[in-house]
């Protein structure tokens, strides 16, 4: 065994090219050599600016072994009756260089066939790689690609050297007019240094020697170490940008701390603008004093140590200077209109082409906030003056100068609206409600800390794919223009925290939209044809994405989805109780008796999430069926305790936890049994089998109110 290592050597690829494709080349070497039948013990891959790295660890000399199947005719045509073989088996053997004799008979998911094995070579790894490897690069895939040679191959950028070594050998192949080789280079363009690396499991100490620090993990490491020193030295604190220090750490191989300081007079602007100043164009950190306020210097990195750094530092601080211009200039101009001049401003800004404006929006966004506050607790409520103005507020930033204007500063949308809200004397509540309304923008992201931001978070996101999907703008397949799946997931956060109905919100969102479109036109779109519908159904996919994130077993979230998907808190909340009761001897003998129950119904006589009022009126007020047509004592049975289980739930139907109920559930076990054990619903007498099932759909119809028992897998959660 013997290591091997390929270093592909670039011109400067794009930062945020690397991590990527380091991902792809260990996935797709893993795969070649799944492939080809090359073992190894471990792949390592990494990146820097201007070299992909892919480094195998213990890789065998030769191929495993293997063979190759290969079927010809059918066995049932390979013979004749008199038991001799066919023309079709004798003219398979030949061309497999057999005989029909020497044939086996291979079992395939078609039926059996005739056919032969092959031992397969095994070829040497060198060669192996030599084939292979020239696919492996150009395979790589980037945003974008170039071509710079005459063999017209495409890469991020030009190739300039290759490293192709299998312990102490060369593996020779040629990519865009490029031979590989043992020679690595470290900035080749400006001083030239090289060196040969001799063994593969010397490539780490030869790139070191270059003062290349090769690891990405490692640069992160030192730029974040380098610059959280140089701010304690002077009692600062560095602003943490986990996702800066790693475009950092793929934009250098050796990074060197650089120092600089811009005018004090810029601290006047919000924080958020000088950190997006310093961030988007020259990948600055920022660092705070003691009390938690900006200081006026910056810290960037070096790829090495330069000559007149000093002159570098000018520069830097001549760029973030012209940017703190602009900032300021756009802060200003936008505080003269003030944010209602603002908000007036959103009537001329289309929200989707065919669905009004940003002005119309808010009035939309309005009636779901509304909504969303009418099914709060009443101790939460918040009052209609505090939505009305955050609504109508909250989209005014869209206008400014800042955000249309700033290039870098768009994302600064909301944050930047909350600053110009609290400037022009808005309240803290619908200033900070505005800042917060587009928490979480991703998964790990924390939700808005206020109620109005909360409020306002759901009920934009809802009125936006109520939208979309009116517009025809529906996610398919990998394409998401208007990330509705990540505005989606939100929502799911969202409402599970408010404790809200998502239903009800998607349905008022849906017909907010009368106004633009037409009463007619809004009916044929979200009824007629079913968009309102649609969005339903992306919506309960996005619980259920939910729910399996939280690690919920696939049947426990299909069984809550069924009855409580637009509550994402109930449904979370009910598949935890249903995972906890799992495995207890009584609560399986419930879903066993619920789904010999079930079973035996006609599936459209299932009936799951029935109104609560509607399923004590089945059973205490019987119409469906009639209880002096029973024949059995069990049944009678049956009956009394179901009523007597209605009763018990009804007296503390809102306070009662979940788990609390369905341990009293499962007292009915024992009676389902003895029903079933005693009762045949399929009576010969068809007024008898009749009056049975509907006592059953009754019956069935108290366990579906709170989940979908025939989804359970009893005693097991296997994987989907």
């Amino acid at each position: 065994m013997s290591d091997f290592v390929l270093e592909i050597g670039v011109e400067n690829i794009p930062a945020s090219y690397i991590p990527p494709a380091i991902a792809q080349l260990e996935a797709d070497a893993a795969a070649l050599f799944a492939r080809t039948r090359l073992v190894y013990k471990s792949i390592y891959t990494t990146g820097t600016p201007r070299r992909l790295v892919l480094v195998v660890s213990g890789l065998a000399p030769r191929q495993s072994e293997g063979e190759d199947v290969v079927t010809g005719p059918p066995a049932s045509r390979a013979f004749g009756e008199d038991g001799k073989p066919t023309q079709a088996a004798e003219g398979f053997a030949r061309a497999q260089g057999t005989t029909v004799e020497k044939l086996e008979r291979i079992a395939t998911a078609k039926g059996e066939y005739l056919g032969v094995r092959k031992k397969l070579a095994r070829a040497a790894t060198p060669a192996v790689l030599r084939a292979e490897l020239p696919a492996l690069m150009t395979g790589l895939k980037f945003p974008k690609t170039m071509k710079w040679e005459a063999s017209g191959t495409r890469f991020a950028r030009p190739l300039r050297w290759m490293v192709a070594l299998y312990g102490k050998d060369v593996v020779g192949f040629r990519v865009a007019d490029v031979e590989s080789g043992r020679v690595t280079w470290a900035r080749p363009w400006m001083r030239g240094e090289s060196a040969s690396v001799a063994d593969a499991s010397r490539y780490f100490a030869t790139v070191k020697k270059l003062g290349i620090v090769l690891d990405h993990n490692q640069r992160a490491e030192k730029i974040r170490t380098q610059a959280s020193r140089a701010t304690a030295a002077k009692g600062w604190k560095l602003v943490e940008d986990t996702d800066l220090v790693t475009e950092l750490s793929f934009m250098s191989e050796d990074p060197r701390l650089v120092t600089g300081s811009f005018d004090t007079r810029y601290l006047d602007l919000p924080p958020e603008v000088i950190v997006v100043a310093m961030k988007s164009h020259q990948r600055y950190l920022a660092a705070t004093d003691k009390k938690g306020r900006l200081v006026p210097h910056f810290f960037t990195f070096t790829d090495g140590p330069v000559l007149g750094a000093q002159e570098v530092v000018r520069g830097n601080e001549r760029v973030l200077r012209a940017r703190l211009e602009d900032a300021e200039f756009y802060w200003h101009e936008d505080l003269k209109r003030g944010i209602e001049g603002l908000a007036a401003e959103l009537n001329r800004i289309t929200f989707i082409e065919g669905l009004g404006s940003l002005g119309d929006k808010w009035h939309r966004v309005l009636e779901v906030m509304r909504s969303v506050n009418a099914q709060l607790a009443l101790n939460a409520n918040l009052d209609d003056a505090t939505l009305t103005r955050v609504a109508h507020l909250a989209k005014a930033d869209l206008a400014s100068t800042m955000i249309r204007d700033g290039k870098e500063f768009t994302a600064l949308q909301g944050v930047i609206g909350s600053h110009y809200a609290r400037a022009c004397g808005e309240t803290s509540d619908v200033a900070t409600a505005i800042g917060e309304q587009y928490l979480p923008r991703a998964a790990s992201d924390a939700l808005p800390s206020t109620l109005p931001g909360r409020v306002l978070a759901l009920a934009d996101r809802v009125d936006t794919l109520a939208g979309c999907f009116l517009a025809g703008l529906k996610p398919t397949g990998s394409q998401d223009p208007y990330a509705l799946r990540r505005g989606g997931n939100g929502a799911v956060r969202l409402a599970a925290e408010l404790g809200v109905s998502l239903e009800r919100l998607i349905d008022i969102a849906g017909k907010a939209y009368a106004p633009i479109l037409g009463a007619d036109d809004l009916y044929e779109r979200w009824t007629t044809k079913r968009t309102g519908a649609e969005v339903m159904e992306f919506m309960r996919g996005r619980v259920e994405a939910h729910l399996k994130d939280a690690g919920v077993p696939y049947d426990v979230a299909d069984a809550v989805l069924a009855v409580a998907w637009d509550r994402p808190h109930v449904a979370m909340a009910r598949a935890r109780d249903l995972v906890r009761l799992r495995g207890d001897a009584r609560f399986e003998r419930l879903i066993t008796g619920v789904k010999r129950v079930g079973n035996i119904l006609p599936k459209e006589r299932r009936r799951t999430g029935v109104d609560w009022n509607e399923v004590k009126t089945l059973l205490t007020e019987p119409s469906t069926f009639t209880a002096t047509r029973f024949q059995d004592p069990a049944e009678h049975a049956l009956l009394g305790a179901l009523q007597a289980m209605v009763q018990e739930i009804d007296a503390a139907r809102d306070t009662r936890p979940f788990a609390q109920v369905l341990t009293s559930l499962s007292g009915l076990a024992t009676p389902i049994d003895a029903y079933f054990d005693k009762v045949l619903v399929n009576s010969e007498d068809a007024a008898v089998r009749d009056n049975r099932l509907a006592f059953l759909a009754a019956t069935y119809s108290l366990f579906g109110r709170f989940a979908d028992f025939q989804k359970l897998v009893e005693n097991n959660t296997p994987a989907r």
